[in-house]
């Protein structure tokens, strides 16, 4: 299943070693939009590749997104056949 996770992830200053209390105040988590074929979906994380070779046996820019920070996630309806992308599901 091809998806588009909608989610939040943390973030940090590391440029500078000192911030003022406005500057700490001011950060905020940064929203993330992910998108890919879903190869694990588990009670507390949400696995998804991004890209992958034709037979499905190699997988690449994988997120592993806890559950926790996930603010939505929706299926997207491609016209891509199953044998091409793979089918994780089966092979995990």
């Amino acid at each position: 299943m091809l998806v588009m996770v909608r989610w939040v992830d943390i973030i940090g200053e590391d440029q500078n070693p000192w911030s003022t209390i406005e500057e700490a105040k001011a950060m905020k988590p940064a929203p993330i939009t992910t998108i890919g074929k879903v190869v694990e979906n588990t009670d507390h994380y949400l696995t998804v590749a991004s890209s992958w070779d034709e037979s499905g046996d190699f997988l690449g820019n994988l997120n592993c997104i806890p559950k926790g920070v996930i603010e939505g996630v929706s299926e997207i309806n491609l016209d891509v056949p199953d044998e091409v992308p793979g089918d994780f599901d089966k092979k995990i």
